[in-house]
C-alpha cells in the first residue's frame, strides 16, 4: 500500500470516528459552539454535520498534500451530506424494527462513499468555483438551520415522531 494510499485510509477512520464522536457531544457538552458541530436532535437534518465537518478537515488535508483535486472532493462533500437525507429518510419510514442499525450502515456507506469518490469523480478543475459555493452555501445552511431550523418533518427529533407529531409518511 503507497503511503498516500495509507493516509487516505487513515483520513477515513478519523473522520468516521470524529462523526462518531460528535454525536453525542452536544449532550455531553452542551454550548453554542458545540452545536455548530454536533447534532442537537435526533433530526436527519442534524446528522448531516456528522459527515460534513469530519470530511472538511480530513479533506483539506489530502487536497494539500496533493492526493486528491478540489473540484472531485468538494462535489464528493456535497453528495455524500445530499444523499443522507433522503436515505436516512428511507431507513427511517422502511426499517421499524431497528433504525439505529439501518442508519448505522448508512452513514458507514456514506463514509466510504465519501472517500471513493474523489477517485472515481472526473471533474476538471473548472468546476472547483461552483462547487466551493454550494459547499459555503452548505455550510452557511448547516449554521443557520442549527439556529432557527425551518418546520419541515428533516428537521424534527425522529425519535420523537410517534410522540408528538405525525411524519407524512
Amino acid at each position: 500500500m503507497r503511503g498516500t494510499d495509507r493516509k487516505l485510509l487513515l483520513c477515513m477512520m478519523l473522520a468516521a470516528a470524529a462523526g462518531i464522536g460528535l454525536h453525542g457531544a452536544f449532550d455531553r457538552w452542551p454550548s453554542i459552539v458545540t452545536e455548530f458541530f454536533a447534532p442537537v436532535n435526533e433530526s436527519l437534518w442534524e446528522h448531516v454535520k456528522l459527515l460534513f465537518w469530519p470530511y472538511l478537515l480530513t479533506g483539506l488535508y489530502l487536497t494539500g498534500i496533493g492526493r486528491w483535486s478540489t473540484a472531485p472532493w468538494l462535489a464528493s462533500l456535497l453528495l455524500s451530506c445530499t444523499l443522507m437525507l433522503p436515505l436516512g429518510w428511507m431507513i427511517h419510514k422502511y426499517m421499524t424494527a431497528n433504525t439505529i442499525i439501518g442508519h448505522l450502515i448508512l452513514y458507514g456507506l456514506l463514509i466510504v462513499l465519501q472517500y471513493a469518490l474523489p477517485d472515481l469523480l472526473p471533474l476538471g478543475e473548472r468546476w472547483t468555483g461552483l462547487l466551493s459555493a454550494g459547499v459555503i452555501l452548505l455550510c452557511g445552511m448547516i449554521i443557520c438551520w442549527t439556529i432557527q431550523p425551518l418546520n419541515h418533518p428533516l428537521f424534527h427529533d425522529l425519535s420523537l415522531a410517534d410522540t408528538f407529531f405525525r411524519l407524512p409518511c
